[in-house]
């Protein structure tokens, strides 16, 4: 896979600092952004409204989404939400969902799978 390509992809927590096993996950993937840096873009959705929820299909919180440019099974037409730095941001897709997981992940779980590295 070519660099450019690599550096497009975005790692999508959707989280709600009400459900328990979410109430990690957002330190997590503050901790990876800042190991990550340029290699990966990061993206952190937080308590968000049913529509979010249907929109991403999200049924368990946390859940984890690796997310690139382009259509396919589940397109996105944007995704919102505060980036790992903090700063808000919204990028217009469309998005497709490439990955995904459910449920609390350990810190080397989301690493291998969702970071620069990771297919």
């Amino acid at each position: 896979m070519a660099e450019t390509e690599a550096d497009d992809r975005v790692v999508v927590l959707v989280s709600a600092d009400w459900a328990g096993p979410s109430r990690p996950a957002p330190t997590v993937l503050r901790e990876l952004a800042r190991r990550w840096g340029e290699g990966r873009r990061t993206l952190l959705i937080e308590d968000p409204d049913d529509a979010v929820l249907d929109q991403l299909q999200v049924n368990v919180l946390p859940t984890w989404l690796l997310c690139a440019p382009g259509e396919g099974p589940q397109t996105i037409p944007e995704l919102s939400g505060t980036t790992g730095s903090g700063e808000d941001a919204v990028w217009e897709g469309p998005w497709q969902v490439l990955h995904r997981r459910d449920g609390a992940l350990p810190k080397h779980a989301v690493d291998a799978e969702f970071g620069p590295g990771a297919a």
